[in-house]
C-alpha cells in the first residue's frame, strides 16, 4: 500500500506550522499578476528559515534574491524588533512589487532593498557587517560566490542557507547547467570546512551550514 504523496506531506506540515495569512496570499497574486516567475519558497520552506533564525538569534540578515517579497516577509517576520533585513534584487520591475510587498506587510521600517547585481550590493553590504544569517535564493552560477562572501561575511555560530539544493531530484543525475551548478554547489558546502552543513529535504530542499568559530 502506497504511502501519501510528497505533495501531501508538504500540506500537512504547511497547514500545520506554516499557514499562509492574507498578507502572504496577497503576495502570491502580486506575483502573478506581475507575470512574475513562479519559483517562490514552499511555505513549509519560509517556515524553517523563520526556524533557523530563531536558532542562532539572527538579527542581521541578508536575502540574496528578492523577486516579490515573498520569502523576504517570512525572514522579517522572524526579526528581533531591533533586527535588520537586506534583501538584494537584481530587476527593478521585481524590486518595485517587492517594496510594494513589504510596505503591505507593515515591515519597511525593517528592510532594506539593494537593487542591482548581487555580488555589487553584496561589495557595498560588507562594511555592514558581520552578519548572523544569509539566504540565497538566486541565480544558481553564482552559488559559489554567494557562499564564499556568506562565509566571509558570517559572524562565528552565523547561519547560510541556500534554496533549490535539491532541484527537484535533478541533482542526483544533473540534466540542465543549474542542476550541475546546484550539485557543485552542495559539494562545495560539504566539503568546507568552515561550516558545518547538511541539507533539508524539504520542498526544494534547504543546504545549510552554520559558521565554525
Amino acid at each position: 500500500m502506497n504511502g501519501p504523496s510528497q505533495d501531501a506531506l508538504d500540506a500537512y506540515v504547511s497547514g500545520l506550522f506554516a499557514p499562509e495569512d492574507d498578507i502572504l496570499q496577497w503576495i502570491q497574486a502580486e506575483t502573478r499578476r506581475n507575470d512574475m516567475p513562479q519559483i517562490s519558497l514552499a511555505p513549509q520552506e519560509g517556515r524553517l528559515l523563520q526556524f533557523l533564525m530563531q536558532a542562532v538569534g539572527a538579527r542581521t540578515v541578508v536575502e540574496i534574491g528578492c523577486l516579490a517579497g515573498y520569502s523576504g516577509t517570512w525572514l522579517a517576520r522572524a526579526l528581533p524588533a531591533d533586527g535588520k533585513l537586506y534583501t538584494l534584487e537584481v530587476s527593478s520591475k521585481h524590486a518595485q512589487v517587492a517594496r510594494n510587498s513589504f510596505e503591505k506587510a507593515g515591515l519597511t521600517h525593517q528592510v532594506e532593498l539593494l537593487e542591482g547585481p548581487a555580488l555589487e550590493s553584496l561589495q557595498k553590504l560588507t562594511s555592514e557587517g558581520p552578519f548572523d544569517f544569509v539566504f540565497i535564493d538566486a541565480d544558481k552560477g553564482s552559488y559559489p560566490q554567494y557562499l564564499q562572501w556568506a562565509v566571509d561575511n558570517l559572524r562565528p555560530g552565523g547561519m547560510v542557507a541556500a534554496h533549490n539544493a535539491l532541484r527537484g531530484g535533478r541533482v542526483v543525475n544533473p540534466s540542465s547547467a543549474d542542476d550541475e551548478a546546484m550539485h557543485a554547489f552542495n559539494q562545495s558546502l560539504a566539503d568546507n570546512h568552515q561550516l558545518f552543513s547538511t541539507i533539508f529535504a524539504l520542498g526544494d530542499g534547504m543546504a545549510v551550514g552554520i559558521k565554525q568559530a
